[in-house]
């Protein structure tokens, strides 16, 4: 079994912290880590996540942190992108940081009973850790005077984040969102599909209408609404790439109907698919 220290990330860097984004595809083989720990937030996709001799499902918007007394890897990765934040527990955290007398930061970092801990992130604070992810990511790719300050001031800012929202999870008041959530993740896997108000809220566990009040207060879109943009995402990416028809392009997007599909993209994009493909062909050959 491999074991990593942290200098195999940082190089000849004495600063102990590394941020990675990284794509897994099916499996990454169990590992433990010598000298650090590891902060790890699923950006996309559902993965099985082996700890020590168990399995859980992880999926977007999880949240865990490996120590140095774990060993850990993936499975069955299905677009599974996550983010790795590796750092020196003692470097960040071992100056007495009021931090570490906090319940919830403890059972997120060390585990609770002796049990992994996990957070799902609700809709909208997953948004603002990915911003907080970014500004450490563009941070940590400078040689800026006061670098290592600012990884270190947006790294705590981080961990306090999710420290509250762990105990904000142990009070329950995130259960609904972390159901919305699933809801989110459902239509995602199958918005090509014919997807019904009443199959959506069935994985909530709640009545259609209340996961349509929920649903759009935490996305400030109805779940159709939701379904509209995600598959003309996808029907703009069948366009750029040329190779199928406007009905085809209806097909593999979700609208089925050719027609139908037209006038929505119309309406949400202001051109008929047709001029959208040869602005496109337009913008390539003047390129």
């Amino acid at each position: 079994m491999k074991e990593f220290y942290l200098k195999e990330f940082t190089g000849e860097s004495t600063f102990p912290f590394h941020i990675e984004q990284d794509i897994h595809e099916n499996t990454f083989p169990v590992h433990s880590h010598a000298d650090f720990c590891e902060l790890v937030i699923v950006i996309g996709g559902s993965a099985m996540h082996i700890v020590d001799d168990e399995c859980f499902p992880i999926k977007k918007g999880d949240v865990f942190v490996i120590g140095t007394d774990r060993t850990h890897g993936f499975a069955d990765a299905v677009g599974f992108r996550i983010c790795n934040i590796m750092f020196g527990f003692d470097a960040f955290f071992g100056q007495n940081s009021d931090i570490c007398a906090s319940q919830s930061f403890r059972s997120l970092f060390f585990g609770k009973n002796g049990v992994q801990s996990k957070l799902t992130l609700p809709p909208d604070e997953f948004i603002r850790v990915c911003d907080v992810l970014k500004m450490l990511q563009n941070e940590y790719g400078t040689c800026s005077d006061g670098r290592e300050t600012l990884l270190r001031s947006y790294f705590m800012m981080l961990s306090v984040m999710l420290s509250r929202l762990f105990a904000s999870k142990e009070s329950g008041k995130n259960r609904s969102a972390e159901n919305i959530t699933a809801a989110a993740e459902f239509i995602e896997r199958n918005f090509t599909e014919k997807l019904t108000l009443d199959s959506i809220a069935e994985v909530t566990h709640y009545s259609a209408r209340h996961f349509v009040r929920i649903f759009t207060e935490t996305y400030h879109q109805t779940p159709q609404e939701y379904i509209i943009s995600l598959r003309l995402r996808r029907a703009c990416s069948l366009l750029e790439e040329g190779e199928l028809s406007v009905e085809e392009t209806a097909q593999q997007s979700g609208f089925g109907d050719g027609n139908y599909f037209c006038r929505v993209f119309k309406k949400q994009m202001g051109i008929t698919p047709s001029e959208y493909r040869r602005r496109l062909g337009q913008k390539h050959k003047s390129q």
